[in-house]
């Protein structure tokens, strides 16, 4: 159906309603969240109040839809959590996003015994004090793979990013982001932040401090399971140089492909930078300063065919440190 205006949001929302089984929904919705989030605003309450168990939308778009609800609905899903968690309610009381629903997540869940991972999955931190915080923008943009371009080059040689190219564990670099460029980042120490990856498939994290001009040093890479003989075959990848293309980022909007909770169907679109991470696998904390890592982005290996499955790029802007961590197709 189209959603064009208003009153189509307020039929969808009757659909949602009315059906036993929305599944078939959520791509409506998910177009909405990376359109026009602000029509959606008047049924904020009534969703979270009574329709939350068939609101089948991604945590990412739940962020943009539910951002902002009142404070009566931050009550609301607390009281559902004492009683009965669920999932949805505690994307829903994490996505609200407002002061008081982020002290909510800190002070009526986390402190109550509740599993902090349940929300450092979506990448929100609850420190030792004070309200939630999340470790991510909600603001998102596409990732688009280019043939050529500088501002987010793909294809760096190890020499460019890396302080000891021959005694660096770095074997592949992914693509390097303009910082200013991906909204509500944190200020960082250079201008760009590197993608990179080891010599397996993956399920690997690679933490690195940076240092003034943006090269990685002190790198360290931790494995999930030890890489294999197959592993190997990534060598012949490995040529030196330069210049295999670019990324471009680009705002949501209505021509991209709304497909099963993700935007990846859309041609050229090879992942997001900003919004929340996977929230499939456990996030990154700052080996310096224990902290959730910011979610910077997080694309396909396609970006850069080495390995299987997604690439992820995390900072903790403080330390100036990164964490980039290969995960399987979820």
């Amino acid at each position: 159906m189209p959603i064009e205006s208003p009153d189509d949001v307020a039929v969808l929302v009757e659909l949602l309603e009315r059906s036993a089984d929305a599944r078939g929904l959520g791509d409506h919705f998910a177009f909405l969240a990376g359109t026009r989030p602000e029509w959606f605003r008047p049924h904020q309450e009534s969703v979270i109040a009574s329709m939350l168990d068939r609101f089948e939308v991604g945590f990412g778009d739940l962020c943009s839809l539910l951002a902002g609800a009142p404070d009566r609905c931050v009550d609301l899903v607390v009281r559902r959590l004492r009683e009965r968690r669920s999932f949805r309610d505690v994307w829903a009381l994490a996505a609200i996003g407002t002061g008081a629903a982020l002290a909510a997540v800190a002070r009526h869940d986390v402190r109550r015994g509740a599993d902090r991972r349940e929300y450092e999955d979506l990448g929100v931190w609850v420190p030792a004090d004070g309200p939630a915080r999340y470790r991510f923008s909600p603001q998102r943009r596409v990732v688009l793979l280019r043939d050529e371009g500088v501002d987010h080059p793909v294809g760096l040689s190890i020499e460019e990013i890396a302080c000891d190219p021959v005694m660096s564990p770095i074997s592949w670099h992914y693509m390097s982001l303009r910082v200013a460029e991906v909204p509500g980042v944190p200020a960082w120490t250079a201008e760009r932040v590197h993608l990179v990856g080891t010599r397996a498939s993956c399920m690997w994290t690679l933490y690195a401090n940076v240092d003034d001009r943006g090269c990685y040093r002190d790198e360290v890479v931790v494995f999930d399971e030890p890489p294999g003989p197959e592993d190997e075959i990534y060598r012949a990848f490995e040529q030196p140089g330069r210049g295999v293309g670019a990324v471009e980022l680009k705002p949501y909007d209505a021509d991209l492909v709304y497909s099963n909770g993700h935007v990846q169907g859309t041609p050229g679109v090879v992942g997001v930078a900003g919004g929340p991470p996977l929230g499939v696998y456990a996030n990154p904390s700052c080996r310096s300063c224990g902290r959730l890592m910011f979610h910077v982005t997080t694309v396909e290996n396609h970006v850069r065919e080495y390995g299987d499955g997604w690439r992820s790029l995390f900072i903790c802007e403080d330390c100036r440190t990164v964490a980039c961590n290969a995960t399987g197709w979820n």
